[in-house]
């Protein structure tokens, strides 16, 4: 009796806190119970033999772009000039060139057809841009209609020691 008396008592503004509450518990319960049952039915994607050979220590990290071997420890690709470094995405010197990367692979080369790319880039390039990128979305949407800027993406470069 005492209980029900405590719920009968809740102004409508906590009865619905009270309520959404509940309701992400739920969601958040089913989110969990969904991963973990996915997780038990997913197979690994590597070999063994593949997943130790990446956490050797001497393993030689590649490039994400031109996937070349990056025996030595720098911020950009010896090979084609894009960054390479282990945190380079969080120095903000750096950061730069990773987003002038992004921003030209969204208008140069062969069209993309992909549209969650081009809707990330187009929001992208807002928060960019601002006032100008209408201008990059002209680019891009010549890129999807066949006609970007270059058609070709853009040739390996090899960076020379001491240059």
């Amino acid at each position: 009796m005492g209980d029900s008396m405590v719920l009968e008592s809740l102004t409508r503004g906590e009865a619905f806190v009270a309520m959404a509450a509940v309701a992400v518990a739920a969601v958040l319960t089913l989110v969990t119970w969904i991963r973990r049952l996915a997780s038990k039915s997913t197979p690994d994607p590597w070999p063994q033999e593949v997943d130790e050979a990446v956490r050797n220590r001497e393993a030689v990290p590649i490039c994400l772009s031109c996937l070349y071997p990056q025996r030595e420890r720098s911020w950009l690709c010896p090979n084609c000039g894009f960054p390479a470094g282990d945190f380079v995405t969080l120095m903000p010197y750096l950061q730069n060139f990773a987003i002038g990367e992004l921003f030209r692979r969204g208008v140069m080369g062969p069209p993309e057809t992909s549209i969650g790319r081009n809707a990330l880039l187009t929001l992208l390039s807002l928060g960019e841009y601002g006032f100008f990128a209408p201008v990059y979305w002209y680019w891009m949407i010549r890129k999807a209609i066949g006609k970007p800027i270059c058609q070709v993406r853009r040739e390996d470069i090899t960076i020379e020691n001491g240059a």
